[in-house]
This record gives structure tokens, C-alpha cells and sequence, in this order.
């Protein structure tokens, strides 16, 4: 596996496992308060409350259990160590300038200075690259770019 793609791999799943910690220290603060507010139960007031404050932990759980796979997927494709010769799910890919993981949607990481987009491969951009070749023109938004680099 190139040394770049191990470097970007690693650096998403630091950044998924960090977010797992907020989001798990997140919902222990909702349970906190659900507790809190059984103490001071006021009729009406406390039934809204209450309800507002299950609906922040329902949300919050989905997006635990979307971390959760996102983290899973990541691993599942670090385990893949051979080069693809078209890109694909797991491809790391420099389109022009900017770099791109073709994994899961968790936004922009940073890493050995530089800034690569995580993305689906169903995303808008994530569709159009898969099955392409290094040097392929890719269109996208009116825009005309070479796939520069694919591992």
C-alpha cells in the first residue's frame, strides 16, 4: 500500500475514533439530564422537557451507530493493499489538485500537509470517478480535470 494512502487511512480513523469519543461522551451528558430532570418533574413542563431531551439522545444514538459503520467501512478497506488500476472503492485519487478517498462521506481530513476529501463512492463526484484510469478527464460542475494520481 502506498505510504500516503496508509497516512490518510490512518488519520480518518484517528478522526472517526475521536468522534466516537465526543458522540459517547455526548450521550452520557443527555443521560445526565434525563436524570436530572425525573428529580425535578414539573407536570407539564417536565413531559416537554423530557420528550425534547429523548429526541436529542434518539439523535444522537443514529449518528453513534453511523460512526460506527463509517469506522467499520474505513477498516474494511485499509485491509485492501493492492493498487487499483481504475478507481474504486477504497482508491485514494488526486483529481487535479485536490485529493480525494473513495470510502465513506466524513468530510476533509488533513494529513502530511495535505487535504483530502472522504466521499462515498455513490457521492455526486464519487460516481462520475468511479472505473476511471490515471490521466482519464473527469467532467464535473462545468469543470474539466485529469485524474493525476490513483493508489
Amino acid at each position: 500500500m502506498n505510504e500516503l494512502k496508509m497516512k490518510v487511512y490512518q488519520a480518518a480513523i484517528a478522526s472517526l475514533k475521536t468522534k466516537s469519543e465526543l458522540l459517547s461522551q455526548e450521550r452520557i451528558k443527555i443521560i445526565e439530564s434525563i436524570l436530572e430532570e425525573e428529580k425535578n418533574s414539573a407536570g407539564d413542563k417536565y413531559e416537554t422537557s423530557r420528550e425534547m431531551i429523548t429526541q436529542d439522545l434518539n439523535s444522537l444514538e443514529k449518528q453513534i451507530q453511523q460512526n460506527k459503520n463509517d469506522l467499520e467501512e474505513l477498516y474494511r478497506l485499509f485491509s485492501i493493499k493492492d493498487t487499483p488500476t481504475s478507481v474504486q472503492e477504497g482508491a485514494l485519487v488526486k483529481l487535479g489538485t485536490d485529493w480525494f478517498l473513495i470510502a465513506v462521506s466524513v468530510g476533509k481530513i488533513n494529513t502530511e500537509g495535505i487535504s483530502v476529501f472522504l466521499m462515498s463512492k455513490n457521492s455526486p463526484l464519487g460516481s462520475l470517478l468511479i472505473g476511471k484510469k490515471k490521466s482519464d478527464p473527469v467532467d464535473f460542475r462545468g469543470k474539466t480535470q485529469r485524474i493525476e494520481e490513483l493508489f
